[in-house]
């Protein structure tokens, strides 16, 4: 399980955010995949992760908020794709996301090469 408490990157709409990152890996959850082999549905695992974000300003939460698809990178420049889960009270500036796939913060993940 791994850790994250930090400064982070938000990539939403074609721009980039700043924020404090506090993120956690999630036990791994049963989901309906398709088998490399023959194509058919079967269940497996994905690794999940789930935290806060805090955003500079209740503007840049907001656009967060709004964005469709969202990418957070930590300061070691790995990235994980994620979705808000809650938007809370963004005059605070604070989000709880969930991420999907592997985390960006495990020895799991790999930096990312750019």
């Amino acid at each position: 399980m791994g850790r994250y408490d930090g400064p982070a990157w938000v990539i939403a709409g074609g721009r980039l955010y700043e924020v404090i990152a506090q993120l956690v890996s999630f036990t791994e959850h049963k989901v309906l995949v398709t088998d490399p082999f023959d194509g058919q549905p079967m269940y497996g695992t994905e690794p999940r992760w789930i935290g806060t974000i805090d955003a500079r300003t209740a503007a840049d939460a907001w656009s967060i908020n709004q964005a469709d698809e969202l990418v957070i990178r930590t300061e070691e420049g790995r990235e994980g794709r994620f979705t808000v889960t809650r938007g809370g009270d963004l005059s605070s500036s604070e989000l709880m996301i969930a991420g999907y796939g592997s985390s960006p913060f495990d020895d799991s993940a790999e930096p990312d090469p750019t």
